[in-house]
């Protein structure tokens, strides 16, 4: 029989795995946090998982919520799929040594994605002395539908209410497995990443964890922005005739899982990559109790009511790789003008002389040079990551008294993710790229002891764990040789992640000053950057 832990749902049995030096660590994995979604509650907020007699098998991946994977192209998961799994490397005894807790939250465009432990392996961050959990929360139309007559209590934001719920979980039986509630750090990537930032953000999630690394993505990006959609527009895909909100929750709850994905999918077609998001974070009424965001992220960061704790954000030099790939596959071969990348929420319409003025900047800055598809990948790179992550820590710097570091990362080795799965070449670290300095994938590379790759990943293991542990990821200044000081928001102190760190001041400041003078040009987010 394998290691058995006891939570408060009820008995968990796990197995063993090897960290990369060879050492054994303990995995349990599928363990509900919250009742299945499905049936009355599907659309409903999460309530706490039910409990279980006798030992649960815990060897085997809970399943995913219903998506598209995003590699195989193939459809997969069920509506009830809120799991998780927890890594550690010892086990209570009667001497309590808590460690470190990791929550890592994945991305996927609040579309896709799993906490699978193929693609999230621990056996690199469990070389060092942390507790890892991943997990689930419910994607699409399930985790986002949103009813604007509040007698319904479909509010939205189920995906992120869900990722609380996980947090709950977390806290109330994380010390069963050797982890130290009262020190929990909350990481993600891409979308993943925003999700964090919500946290950091929502009054629901207050006390819940301690410190937050976002990587490639955060509240302010123009993706994550707030988002708008009409469920009898939704509903009016399956059944013409639906015309009230009441007729269409109706329709939407009476579907399988499978005719609500196809639904979703007609509707997200729909609508441009540069408009407002149909599926994502929406405002809620102050006045319901359990909402998750009741204000604009810009509003509440500016205000300074949030939850302060250190920060870490980062960004990759070369994110919008994947997306001009991506681009390509999906045969978009339409020139890339710079009237694609004026964000939504800024309307230059009304003055065609402004308007123009910035379109010949853009175009100047991005498009003019001789190699086509550097110039796209670094329009996408800043549009839709740089100046969202770069606009956030320049505003919690100023309203946080807790530290915010800034990572950049251009790390180029065999452990690149999307590098080994599109076999794409470039120089660079794209979107995505560092989850395989975290994570050990099933398309892994064998790891040489002592090679670049090795070199670069425990690297990065150790600042990201020494900042889970002491919310400094270079405590001693004798480890790097450097010591990484947090950004101001004049002075937007950076490590360079590379071969080599290397410390750095504002080192997109060119670039930047062009996007700030346009985002300057809307009230709506004039104090962005």
């Amino acid at each position: 029989m394998g290691p058995v832990v006891n939570t408060l749902q009820g008995a968990i049995e796990g197995s063993q795995g090897l960290d990369l030096d060879g050492n054994e660590f303990y995995k349990f994995l599928g363990i509900p946090y919250a009742k299945p979604p499905v049936g009355e509650l599907r659309f409903k907020e999460p309530q706490p998982a039910l409990s279980w007699i006798g030992v649960r098998d815990g060897t085997k991946d809970g399943s995913a919520c219903y998506h598209t994977n995003e590699m195989t192209k193939v459809t997969e998961g069920t509506e009830d799929c809120l799991f998780l799994n927890v890594f550690t490397r010892e086990l209570p005894t009667d001497h309590f040594n808590l460690k470190p807790v990791m929550v890592f939250i994945h991305g996927g465009a609040f579309t896709a994605g799993s906490n699978s432990s193929k693609l999230y392996g621990a056996d690199y961050l469990l070389s060092e002395d942390v507790v890892l959990v991943t997990i689930n929360y419910r994607l699409g139309l399930l985790g986002f539908l949103r009813l604007k007559d509040p007698s319904f209590n479909v509010p939205g934001n189920l995906a992120f209410k869900d990722q609380v719920e996980a947090l709950r979980w977390v806290k109330n039986n994380i010390q069963q497995f050797n982890g130290d509630p009262e020190n929990v750090t909350i990481f993600g990537e891409s979308a993943g990443a925003a999700s964090v930032h919500y946290h950091v953000l929502s009054p629901l999630s207050r006390g819940l964890f301690h410190k937050a690394i976002l990587q490639s993505g955060s509240a302010l990006s123009p993706w994550s922005d707030e988002t708008d959609h009409s469920a009898v527009q939704i509903a009016k895909i399956h059944d013409s005739s639906v015309s009230t909100e009441k007729e269409a929750l109706a329709v939407l709850k009476s579907l399988t899982v499978e005719e609500l994905f196809k639904i979703q999918t007609a509707y997200l077609s729909r609508f441009d990559w540069n408009s407002m998001r149909p599926i994502g974070i929406v405002i809620e009424p102050a006045s319901r109790r359990t909402a998750f965001l009741t204000k604009k992220p810009i509003a509440i960061i500016l205000s300074g009511d949030y939850n302060k704790v250190p920060m870490m954000f980062g960004y990759n030099n070369k994110e919008g790789v994947l997306f001009n790939f991506l681009r390509k596959m999906k045969g978009d071969e339409r020139k890339v003008v710079p009237e694609r990348f004026i964000p939504y929420n800024i309307n230059l319409k009304k003055n065609e002389e402004i308007r123009r003025d910035f379109l010949e900047k853009l175009h100047n800055v991005y498009l003019s040079g001789p190699n086509t598809d550097d110039n796209i990948v670094s329009l996408m790179s800043d549009y839709t990551f740089l100046t969202g992550i770069i606009a956030s820590v320049k505003n919690h710097s100023q309203t946080s008294a807790y530290p915010v570091y800034l990572y950049k990362m251009s790390l180029d080795t065999q452990l690149n993710l999307i590098k080994r799965l599109m076999k794409v070449d470039y120089n660079g670290c794209s979107h995505a790229d560092d989850l395989g300095y975290l994570f050990k994938d099933a398309f892994q590379v064998p790891i040489v002891a002592g090679s670049v790759e090795d070199v670069s990943m425990r690297r990065v293991i150790r600042l990201w764990t020494n900042f889970a542990r002491f919310g400094n990821p270079t405590p001693n200044d004798n480890e790097f040789g450097l010591v990484w000081k947090p950004a101001m928001a004049r002075q937007l102190n950076t490590l360079h992640i590379a071969d080599e760190l290397r410390l750095e001041v504002n080192p997109e400041k060119q670039r930047l000053d062009l996007w700030r003078s346009i985002y300057h040009q809307s009230p709506a987010t004039a104090k962005y950057l």
